[in-house]
């Protein structure tokens, strides 16, 4: 257990601000009070007093992503010269297979875990506590670095998400889905991606199924009107608004200005990294820039979209409340150097320079030395750009340089590490050969014990990848590799120059996103 001090950013209804205040978090990994707002509660006499230096706020959440290919940079098609209409145009697309799948494919299973640590520590790095996106096959395990919304069961048995990345086209394919959400589980779901108005029959048929309940939160809804945002707000669901990918695939991005007149609850979603932001803190600014144009949102509404909106989406099925500070909440925390008289402001400018600490479930997993060094004194340096942090993977033998090892191994040699795959592979179904079906959406839940297994953990794309998946139906699970691969340069943690660069290039968005450099 141990006491913060500082300037807290509750994010309670109410919106107080405490300066001069502290938050207590116990050794349950909860928060035990905030006060003055409450009363110092016992069993803290002895507890650490540690003054954070900067704004203390809910770490933030990032309700749509897809982590499998956050090491990937930016992607173009060179072909297309004008913006995409519907998603499911792109993954046909030319360079598709060779720039975004395949390399993917093979880092998934030729080094899963040190992709997934890669991936969340991107994460971290900019104050994320909660990501969804997990990728198929292998299961994180709870408590290892950042909460996976998609498995997270918060110390229980609960299987408490659905994710439905892939558009289920059918009431037959929603079935699985409808009796989940009829058992009190949540359903996040991909919808109506895309500008295309024909796009509305998606999240019709969510609506015409009977999904549309407060456990629904629809991910993109660019093509949505004013009647879909009606039943959206009837059934008090959440709207996941991903500004940034949506510019740059299709040159539009959702009408929030009629969700929010609306009442819909919205939250904000970095998607991925070929055509994503490196994480939500980002995308908070790709929100703040189409704001600053369109005026529809306060400083405070658009930081609640990576707190408590997206924490109020999963407490309703997590058991715990999240993204507020207040008694009894998941001691998710973030520390933030103050930078702007306006706490808001703040939040919004800070880049990751401006992360001093980040603290899950009570644990301080990611922060300046002053900090770690009494909260985490097992951390280990990690060199994020050109500044010196501390981060702890819950094991002092699993460092940063050696997660990056285990993937630059694979990017040295594709081909040897596609022969180790198809080894694994073939020893896999052996052992499990219920879990490798023909199709490749069957038996999820025997693929990922299988690919859980000691020395196994491998990972499989959430997304669309219609080039190979004719092949690996035709040939099972180890034609998920094929040869040859060419894996590009891991991307910075950090985003700079390069990546300024890249956006300027892409003229879909026409010109807004190029705003994003002047927040460096």
């Amino acid at each position: 257990m141990f006491v913060l001090r500082g300037t807290v950013v509750t994010m309670r209804p109410g919106g107080e601000v405490l300066p001069g205040a502290a938050v207590y978090v116990g050794d349950d990994g909860l928060i035990a009070a905030v006060t003055p707002l409450d009363a110092v509660p016992p069993g803290f006499e002895n507890a650490p007093r540690i003054r954070a230096g900067g704004l203390i706020c809910p770490g933030l959440i990032d309700l749509h992503n897809h982590l499998m290919y956050n090491s990937l940079p930016l992607w173009t098609e060179p072909s297309r010269l004008v913006p995409w209409t519907s998603h499911n145009q792109w993954g046909r697309a030319p360079t598709y297979s060779t720039q975004i799948s395949q390399p993917a494919r093979l880092l998934g299973a030729a080094a899963g875990r040190a992709l997934l640590r890669y991936v969340e520590t991107r994460a971290i790095v900019g104050g994320t506590t909660s990501i969804q996106g997990n990728p198929r096959g292998a299961v994180p395990p709870d408590n290892e670095l950042i909460r996976n919304v998609d498995s997270e069961k918060l110390g229980t048995p609960e299987d408490f998400i659905r994710v439905s990345t892939l558009v289920a086209d059918s009431k037959d394919a929603l079935a699985p889905y409808v009796a989940a959400v009829a058992a009190g589980r949540g359903f996040i779901a991909h919808s109506a991606e895309g500008s295309d108005p024909k796009l509305r029959a998606e999240f019709r048929l969510l609506a015409d199924v009977g999904v549309v309940t407060p456990q629904l939160v629809a991910i993109h809804g660019a093509a949505l009107n004013a009647d879909d945002f009606a039943t959206m707000k009837a059934g008090n669901s959440t709207l996941v608004w991903s500004p940034f990918s949506n510019l740059w695939l299709y040159g539009a991005t959702a009408d929030v200005k009629t969700a929010q007149a609306t009442g819909v609850r919205l939250c904000l979603g970095s998607d991925w990294g070929p055509s994503g932001t490196r994480n939500v803190l980002w995308e908070l600014k790709v929100a703040d820039l189409w704001n600053q144009a369109e005026s529809v949102f306060t400083d405070e509404e658009l930081v609640r979209m990576v707190t408590s909106n997206p924490g109020d989406a999963l407490t309703e099925v997590w058991p715990r409340p999240v993204g507020r500070l207040e008694t009894g909440a998941l001691a998710d925390l973030l520390v933030l150097r103050r930078t702007d008289a306006d706490v808001y402001r703040s939040i919004i400018s800070a880049t990751e320079s401006d992360v001093r600490l980040v603290v899950i479930g009570g644990k301080a997993r990611y922060g300046v030395h002053s900090l770690m060094k009494s909260l985490a004194p097992s951390a280990t340096p990690i060199k994020v750009g050109r500044l010196a942090r501390e981060i702890d993977y819950g094991d002092p033998n699993i460092t940063w340089d050696a997660v990056v090892a285990d993937l630059e191994e694979v990017r040295a040699d594709p081909p040897g590490a596609s022969a180790r795959v198809n080894a694994t592979f073939a020893r896999l179904a052996a052992a499990f050969p219920a879990a490798f079906t023909p199709d490749l959406d069957g038996s999820a839940d025997g693929f990922a014990a299988a690919a859980s297994q000691p020395g196994s953990f491998v990972l499989l794309p959430d997304m669309p990848a219609p080039e190979l998946d004719d092949e690996l139906r035709r040939r099972g699970p180890a034609a998920a590799t094929p040869i040859p691969v060419v894996i590009p340069p891991l991307e910075p943690l950090t985003t700079g120059t390069a990546w300024f660069d890249a956006v300027d290039a892409n003229p879909f968005h026409g010109g807004l996103l190029s705003g994003l450099r002047a927040y460096a």
